[in-house]
């Protein structure tokens, strides 16, 4: 794989686990404004709250996508916030730092992040039920996620969204 696309590749990989990243923190560590947990209907507003304990774990683990759960950490819940939150991080971490510079733009508007994002979006939604069950660690959802990607069915839907893209036979690149 030539230079280039390989360093697109992984920049789109590093854009991906940001917005899996924000994804996760939404998913559990939402909470409703006035303290309790979520599941009460009084209509306050829901926002991120991590504890200081999974914030010292993402200190440890994560240490990379820190500023983003600083970021977001007792920010609302809602999909503009995620969106600035995701866009931020991406600018101002890894944008000309761990890729090359003016590459996130190129990422974000791309078939190929596009496809992925898509992706991510379809295993969420169709592992909802696995994923409430108990708490999994960031690590765990990176790796249920890329296993789901390897399976027969995602591989169809990742050739399917590359179709519709413009992309046709470049599944392999998706799901690498």
């Amino acid at each position: 794989m030539p230079a280039q696309q390989e360093a697109f590749q992984k920049a789109v990989t590093q854009v991906l686990e940001a917005v899996m990243f924000e994804n996760w923190l939404r998913f559990y560590f939402i909470a409703q404004k006035d303290g309790d947990a979520l599941g009460q209907d009084d209509g306050a507003p829901l926002f991120i709250a991590v504890p200081d304990k999974a914030m010292e774990r993402i200190r440890e683990g994560y240490a990379h996508l820190l500023p983003m759960a600083e970021a977001v950490n007792g920010q609302k819940a809602d999909f503009e916030t995620s969106r600035r939150a995701v866009c931020a991080f991406v600018l101002e971490q890894l944008d000309g730092k761990t890729m090359p510079r003016d590459m996130a733009g190129i990422v974000l508007e791309s078939a190929t992040f596009q496809a992925q994002l898509q992706l991510f979006n379809i295993w969420v939604q169709s592992h909802e039920n696995q994923l409430d069950e108990r708490f999994l660690d960031f690590a765990a959802w990176r790796s249920l996620f890329a296993k789901w990607r390897q399976s027969s069915e995602a591989r169809i839907l990742a050739e399917k969204l590359l179709v519709s893209g413009g992309m046709s036979g470049q599944a392999g690149n998706l799901l690498q």
